[in-house]
């Protein structure tokens, strides 16, 4: 196992994977190890970067269907 700082191959926007929360999302922020992340849903949630790592071309595409399919989901809601 090779080990690497995470907190310098993060930054904001960036698609990722929180293994701690098995979640794809999206990094809003970093503050020391801890990064905040998101979801096209509204979802937020904080996790330590050694748990995150980037996302692959899989889960960016996971990403954008949920965003997708959100969009869709309220579309006719909003006022």
């Amino acid at each position: 196992m090779r080990f690497r700082p995470v907190q310098e191959e993060l930054r904001v926007g960036m698609v990722v994977f929180d293994r701690s929360h098995d979640m794809v999302g999206v990094v809003d922020g970093l503050v020391g190890p801890v990064v905040r992340l998101s979801r096209p849903t509204g979802f937020t949630w904080q996790s330590r970067s050694a748990s995150v790592r980037p996302g692959t071309s899989y889960e960016r595409r996971q990403l954008r269907a949920i965003s997708m399919l959100h969009r869709q989901r309220f579309k006719g809601l909003k006022r």
